[in-house]
């Protein structure tokens, strides 16, 4: 019998498996390692206020093997930003990354001292990425200190949204603890809208209040509709302007010419 086949025959499966483990080692390094499944660049959608090269950053996938990369991972990165509301992320051979993003549209803009913020329709507070002049402001007279994630009451999103849409000469809405929501008549009267809640209702028992109070001869210290079904509002007290007292004539005293005595020698 031939030596070979004596050989191939003795060992032949044995190194079959060295030889296919060879090829299968040597494929996957140049899996592993061949550029042509390196990420440099991703499709990014549905961004407008936050720049895509932010979310690639944010993502950590520049430079790293497409077979390394777990889509659930990059996705917590991104949502990490504050703008960001939900991320999605496919990848698909040799290194194509796709990421869909949906961001916090900012309903209003909230001053406190001289910080502005961005809050969106859950009241979430997140930084401005640009100016929007025409947007609702709501002025925090009590300067409460705000940060990135903080969340208002959307309650109090959702009253100035509706007091914007019934009143859209309104720009600036002042806010306080106290009081809640405070705009200013034309006349420069104080109204207190309280929380936000049954703004519609509030606004219409103004509209039926401020022709009565235009009659007044005293103006309103402040209008409080914080209950609609129990308005309240103090006018100015009444300034009475008492005639000055009459002046009594001062009784003059005669004056008594000093005597002098004169020194005996």
């Amino acid at each position: 019998m031939d030596p070979v086949l004596k050989f191939w025959q003795a060992r032949g499966v044995k190194f079959s498996g060295m030889l296919a483990l060879g090829l299968l080692v040597w494929l996957i390094y140049m899996l592993f390692t061949s550029s042509a499944f390196f990420v440099y660049g991703a499709e990014i959608r549905g961004n407008v206020a936050v720049s895509a090269r932010e979310i690639y950053t944010a993502g950590q996938i520049d430079s790293q093997s497409i077979f390394w990369i777990s889509p659930a991972e990059v996705e917590r990165n991104i949502e990490a930003l504050p703008n960001i509301k939900s991320a999605s992320v496919t990848v698909k051979l040799p290194a194509q990354v796709a990421i869909d993003v949906a961001e916090r549209r900012p309903q209003l803009l909230w001053q406190s001292g001289d910080t502005i913020w961005w809050v969106d329709e859950e009241g979430t507070v997140v930084p401005p990425k640009a100016e929007m002049e025409d947007m609702l402001k709501i002025v925090d007279d009590d300067r409460q200190a705000l940060e990135v994630g903080y969340h208002i009451d959307p309650a109090l999103i959702k009253g100035a949204q509706t007091l914007r849409i019934l009143a859209p000469d309104v720009r600036v809405v002042r806010h306080a603890r106290a009081t809640g929501l405070v705009v200013a008549t034309p006349e420069g009267w104080p109204v207190y809208l309280g929380d936000g809640t049954d703004m519609k209702a509030k606004l219409m028992v103004l509209s039926a209040l401020l022709p009565q109070l235009r009659e007044n001869e005293r103006p309103p210290v402040y209008i409080d509709l914080r209950d609609p079904l129990q308005p309240v509002y103090r006018t100015l007290p009444e300034i009475r302007i008492d005639p000055p007292p009459l002046r009594q004539p001062v009784p003059v005293r005669p004056q008594i010419a000093p005597q002098y005595r004169r020194n005996r020698p």
